[in-house]
């Protein structure tokens, strides 16, 4: 369950939530590939 409720969170934070930073787009949006920020190890 917290496996894929990080995956759920990165996916919305990485691409789909606006950030100011980056003129209110994803941070996702600057990239060619995809970008996660935490590891598939992670536990």
């Amino acid at each position: 369950q917290r496996a894929q409720a990080l995956h759920v969170w990165n996916v919305h934070y990485n691409y789909h939530r606006p950030h100011t930073a980056v003129g209110n787009r994803p941070p996702a949006s600057k990239l060619r590939t995809g970008v996660t920020n935490v590891m598939a190890s992670y536990s």
